[in-house]
């Protein structure tokens, strides 16, 4: 390191971007050969090892930005298409600072005893690369694990795309989105559960299981005074531990003292498989929810629209009417089909303000609004309806049959009184449908009648013109044209059944219900039948949906509740002065014993102006069901040569590169625990190209990326196979010292 001429890597790629980089959004993919990086104009952009740009993200607003960027450990979250972006799903309004993924193996011991079959020949890089190994190399089927994961759900129908619009915008409007949101739980996916910690500038700490599954809110400053102030700025795990590290700082970009959390995931170790299928059922039944709002909203927008313009033209002859004939115009309708009379204001309208062109608009309208409304019940509410009682009883079933020394928070009153309510949900919308379905064809009768007097009553009565449309055949359904326009034109029972009506007076307590709604309802709509009420004053369907919202509110929030009660933080640790912007952090497995796990945390700061060495921080935890504590904190300390620091990571659980800007720029190789030291590329002098960040790609096939001081210019060199070559290195002897 010391002006000596080091090996030069390997180079795969160069590139030069048109728009700077953001040093901080500039990340590998941890299974693929990919890179995800972000420029200063808000722009995401995915490119292959060889500099081939994959696809790209564009920000949806002028006025949001890219605060950070992470893939998910096994990169199931990359399709091209797909790109899990968090905005804002937390109930923070802080800006988001730091995203961490984490990938936990539900039964580690089967996990082990995979990787210790020498003819498999898996690392654990490999495993969490494809978890699905792991149960493929065990040989041995689980049976009670593969009847829990029997899936009936995908035996029904797909759920179909919903039109752009509603609240959700336009989740629901792609297939792609679909098959994201409601991907089928495999075998596969329940032996690894999926944890993301997301952290804010306020200091708020969010915790989730999988995407949408709330685990709860932590903020910093209530564990401790010293916290006060602080916010996440790194997050690390290890795939057979329950317990995270977390590093803060009260300024990421200023030198102070950092602190390590460690945080328990104590639900992790207890729940094992059957955590990992709740958080994929709960978030399933989250997003069906969704789409069953969108759907409703969008039923009640096509009833509005679809009665809009009939509206406008009945109120002009409505108001003539009573002005002239002391009349409206559903009784002067009435009288025109069974007399056959027409009132003179009656014609004049017909004749001169409806002709043929209002009247076809106006079958267009309702005619379309029907056909929708029947389009979206049958195609979008009743198979979501479907699915979601196919899904609360799976979760009732393991309400009742969990074991008893799991807690999952799930109740099994709350989820009887949802199925209760989706049973009453699939009852209205059975009878909207066949609302629609008569409506529609009384108006078809309605509109033939109407479209046939408009051309009677606009000719002279004694022409030949006129003696030709009178003798035209006109079988008429009298008694469908009467029923239409006593009921259906002016009080359509389809705005009454969705709820679009705008009475809310319902006689029909929801809440106090309890697990009989579905009857009550039933006896509801006995009584209409009969003439003992009125079909308004039982509620429709928005008002059925939002009981059902309110339900499964209350539902996440006691499963929530219980995991937040599972999450223990422990006590802060002190570390050394230095720079964040240059520092990483690695968990490693040191597990010896079968009593208790057993893991290090390596924290490497990187130096200050004033200093001229890596601090390096090893805090070793002991962790005994599912509870962590500090075992141990040592420090050693790493002279460096001449020269800056820019940046430093850990390569895997033994090498940590470092990359040093002195005479002619230089890629450090420093290994912690054979203590070995030497440089392993050097740039060649009189090029401008000065490094600024390191990013590892650390399993199978390592890649080092260098992202030039200019941020146009990046490079990928393979380091593959630098650990054997260090073993013949030249050793340091350095000692760690005890806090």
């Amino acid at each position: 390191m010391d002006g000596q001429q080091g090996a030069s890597l390997t180079l795969m790629a160069e590139k030069i971007m048109q728009t700077p980089v953001n040093a901080k959004q500039f990340t590998f993919c941890p299974s693929m050969n990919l890179l995800a990086l972000a420029t200063t104009d808000e722009q995401v952009h995915v490119f292959r090892s060889n500099g081939q740009r994959v696809f790209g993200v564009t920000r949806d607003e002028s006025a949001s930005s890219i605060t950070c960027m992470q893939w998910k450990p096994d990169a199931s979250a990359h399709t091209g298409k797909v790109m899990y972006r968090k905005k804002s799903l937390t109930s923070s309004k802080a800006p988001i600072c730091h995203l961490g993924w984490a990938t936990h193996f539900t039964d580690i011991q089967a996990v082990r005893i995979s990787l210790a079959q020498p003819a498999d020949h898996l690392t654990l890089d490999e495993l969490i690369k494809s978890v699905e190994k792991a149960t493929e190399t065990s040989g041995v089927p689980d049976l009670p694990t593969e009847l829990a994961l029997i899936d009936v759900s995908t035996s029904l129908p797909k759920l179909s795309t919903l039109p752009i619009g509603g609240s959700q915008g336009d989740v629901f409007s792609s297939k792609t989105s679909l098959e994201t949101l409601f991907r089928p739980l495999s075998t596969h996916s329940a032996e690894s559960a999926d944890v993301l910690v997301i952290g804010h500038e306020d200091g708020t700490i969010h915790i989730s299981m999988s995407e949408d599954f709330a685990i709860g809110r932590f903020v910093l400053e209530d564990m401790g005074s010293k916290l006060t102030g602080t916010k996440l700025f790194l997050h690390r795990y290890h795939p057979y531990s329950t317990t995270h590290a977390l590093l803060v700082s009260p300024e990421p970009d200023h030198l102070d003292f950092l602190q390590l959390i460690p945080f328990d995931l104590r639900h992790l170790s207890s729940a094992g498989k059957y955590l990992s299928l709740l958080a994929a059922k709960v978030t399933e039944l989250h997003n069906l929810q969704r789409y069953l709002c969108q759907v409703q909203e969008q039923i009640a927008n096509e009833i509005r629209t679809s009665q809009d313009l009939p509206s406008r033209f009945m109120r002009n002859i409505d108001e003539s009417l009573r002005e002239r004939s002391d009349c409206t115009w559903v009784q002067a309708a009435y009288h025109f089909v069974v007399t056959g009379h027409c009132y003179p204001d009656v014609k004049e309208w017909l004749v001169d303000e409806l002709g043929e062109r209002g009247h076809k608009r106006w079958d267009k309208a309702v005619t379309m609004g029907y056909e929708t409304v029947r389009r979206l019940t049958h195609e979008n509410l009743l198979p979501a309806l479907d699915r979601m009682g196919v899904l609360i009883s799976r979760l009732r079933g393991l309400s009742r049959f969990q074991p008893s020394d799991i807690m999952l928070g799930l109740s099994t009153l709350e989820l009887d009184n949802m199925l209760d309510s989706v049973h009453c949900l699939q009852l209205v919308s059975h009878h909207l449908q066949k609302c629609v379905g008569l409506e529609l064809q009384q108006f078809a009768h309605f509109s033939a009648w109407l479209r046939h007097e408009i051309e009677r009553q606009a000719v002279d009565p004694g022409t030949a013109s006129a003696q030709e449309i009178v003798d035209r055949d006109t079988d008429f359904d009298y008694g469908s044209i009467l029923e239409y326009v006593q009921g259906a034109m002016t009080h359509s029972q389809m705005s009454i059944y969705s709820g679009s009506h705008g009475d809310t007076n319902s006689q029909l307590d929801l809440d106090a219900g309890g697990g009989l709604l579905f009857e009550l309802y039933k006896k509801g709509l006995i009584a209409v039948g009969a003439g003992y009420t009125e079909r308004k004053h039982l509620p429709g369907l928005d008002g059925l949906v939002v009981h059902f919202q309110r339900q499964s509110d209350s539902f996440f929030e006691h499963i929530s509740e219980s995991q937040r009660r599972n999450v223990h933080f422990g006590i802060p640790v002190q570390l050394g002065q230095g720079v964040p912007a240059c520092t990483d952090m690695r968990m490693v497995d040191e597990t010896n014993s079968e009593a208790s796990a057993c893991f290090s945390v390596y924290v490497a700061i990187g130096p200050s102006q004033s200093q001229s060495y890596v601090n390096i921080t090893r805090v070793t935890l002991a962790i005994e069901s599912g509870v962590s504590s500090t075992k141990s904190v040592k420090h050693a300390w790493v002279p460096t040569p001449a020269g800056t620091v820019r940046s430093l990571r850990f390569i895997d659980d033994e090498f940590i590169m470092l990359a040093l800007v002195g005479p002619g720029g230089k890629l450090c190789f420093l290994d912690p625990k054979v203590l070995a030291r030497h440089t392993i590329h050097q740039f060649p002098a009189g090029q401008a190209w000065t490094p600024q960040t390191l990013e590892i790609k650390g399993r199978v096939g390592k890649v080092v990326c260098v992202l030039a001081e200019d941020k146009i210019h990046y490079r990928q060199y393979s380091i593959e196979g630098l650990d054997e070559e260090a073993d013949d290195s030249e050793k340091l002897d350095l000692a760690m010292s005890n806090e």
